[in-house]
């Protein structure tokens, strides 16, 4: 049996405790403020790549420097706590954890891609809402309502961010995993879908411009591998790493999915093909690169959470710190790079 010294020792190694917590913010605000000092990002530009309605948001934000990165700094820690929330509603982790938001704040803050603000800061909006509905309807046929809200929030959001279009068919796996998937559910996803599109078509109808659907397909069909590019390699180094770790956590849950319930089981598999598939994404638009990642790391925070949430060793704790050292010794590189 344990002593009370030792068992207060590994109590200490808490990743989800305030020390780690408050260490977290200080990182990311200081990736900030170094993206702040080196001008990362600034101005953000609208043009090629990017939707219309991204056009019009960015002659919206504000033009001072100082309240453009403030705006995104907390764009991302709103975005954050919608994550912590959804972990709470529907990622079962036996224990009460604050890694979603530190994490998914934590990996967006060591991407100098992402600041200030990028058409994700507030596409991540709909997505996260989107994901509400879906899990929501777990195992609901009835939910129907719950899907169109689903297709609305995606088909809204693309409007934003044209490429949440190719997470529609995660969805479509989703709803076959959570055993929701029949004939009124798939039709009431598509009615939301076309709701939202035949709103902005009578738009552009009235206007006599159709500038909006327009660059919807073009962003779509605008396909740039990054790695093609040597900048790219670099680039992709961190995002490739938390990958790896994705899947060697995924195969480990695999293997101890007796512990867990199939509800659990439905809803990690789930985020793991969302994983995949933003990741892959990410792959094919390198002008898009940070936004693919930051989907990429929501279904990443939440996995890499449910894996650390309630372990307290010794090792558990060194192979966090190790991985975090690497992500910021890549940050910094990146940031050198970039002088």
């Amino acid at each position: 049996m344990r002593s009370n010294a030792g068992y207060k020792k590994e109590r200490r190694l808490n990743i989800s405790g305030l020390p780690n917590f408050v260490l977290t913010l200080l990182i990311s605000a200081a990736c900030w403020g170094i993206g702040y000092y080196c001008l990362i990002g600034f101005p953000v530009r609208s043009g090629d790549g990017s939707s219309v309605l991204w056009d019009a948001v960015c002659r919206i934000f504000p033009a001072e420097i100082n309240h453009l990165y403030l705006t995104g700094f907390l764009l991302l820690c709103l975005g954050a706590a919608l994550l912590q929330r959804f972990n709470f509603l529907f990622v079962s982790i036996k224990e009460k954890t604050t890694l979603p938001f530190l994490l998914f704040l934590l990996l967006n803050s060591l991407n100098p891609d992402f600041y200030p603000v990028r058409p994700v800061s507030l596409a991540l909006f709909p997505l996260l809402f989107a994901m509400f509905e879906l899990f929501g309807s777990y195992q609901n046929p009835k939910a129907i309502n719950r899907i169109f809200n689903v297709m609305v929030y995606l088909s809204a959001g693309s409007l934003l961010w044209p490429y949440l279009l190719w997470f529609i068919p995660v969805f479509w796996i989703g709803m076959y995993k959570f055993r929701i998937l029949d004939f009124r559910t798939f039709a009431a996803s598509l009615l939301g879908l076309f709701t939202t599109f035949w709103f902005v078509l009578g738009w552009c109808v009235w206007k006599h411009d159709y500038a909006v659907l327009l660059s919807i397909f073009q962003c779509i069909a605008d396909f740039r591998i990054v790695f093609a590019q040597e900048s790219g390699l670099i680039a992709g180094l961190a995002p490739l790493c938390i990958f790896l770790f994705m899947i060697v956590i995924s195969i480990h849950v695999s293997l101890h999915e007796q512990e867990n319930t199939i509800r659990t089981r439905n809803f990690l598999s789930f985020l793991l093909i969302f994983g995949i598939v933003s990741f892959i994404l990410s792959v094919f638009y390198a002008p898009n690169f940070a936004d693919f990642l930051c989907v990429f790391y929501l279904p990443v925070s939440l996995i890499v959470a449910y894996f650390f949430a309630g372990k307290y060793g010794i090792r558990t704790f060194l192979l966090y710190c190790l991985l975090m050292v690497l992500l910021i010794i890549l940050f910094l590189i990146r940031v050198w790079i970039f002088l």
